[in-house]
């Protein structure tokens, strides 16, 4: 800002100065009628007893919804923990019972590491399970 305070209008300036001043340093004289202005607001809101109040309100709402925010965080953290821990070990078992016949071809691992869907993975374990060959497995899951 300080850069290029000739190239902006000087009550623009005074009112960005005022802005960026500390709570004490901006009761100071900026030397602009809408700064004495804010100012008095700011004085009055902050010595008006009923709105003091309603700003302790508002405060504690926020704190309110900022706590269950970050419980609903929590628990979609959890479930999505829950679901993605429940893919992993289906991907894992459907990989451990191919793995039986030889090396899992890179491009049908993927595949199975990228499945999210629960169900799918347990039809792919339950194929898995009956295939005598990974080659076996790919014809009965249509791969």
């Amino acid at each position: 800002m300080r850069k290029n305070e000739k190239e902006v209008p000087e009550s623009l300036v005074r009112f960005l100065k005022f802005l960026s001043a500390g709570e004490t340093e901006s009761m100071g004289d900026f030397g602009d009628d809408y700064v004495r202005r804010l100012q008095r607001s700011i004085r009055r809101i902050k010595s008006d007893r009923e709105m003091g109040e309603r700003y302790m309100l508002f405060e504690e709402m926020l704190k309110d919804e900022r706590a269950e925010g970050r419980e609903e965080g929590r628990a979609e953290g959890k479930a999505e923990g829950l679901v993605e821990g429940q893919t992993n070990g289906l991907s894992e078992a459907v990989l451990e019972l191919l793995s039986v016949y030889g090396e899992v071809p890179a491009d049908l691992r993927e595949y199975i590491c990228s499945l999210k869907d629960t169900a799918a993975l347990r039809q792919l374990l339950k194929k898995a399970a009956q295939a005598k060959s990974i080659s076996e497995f790919e014809s009965l899951t249509d791969l």
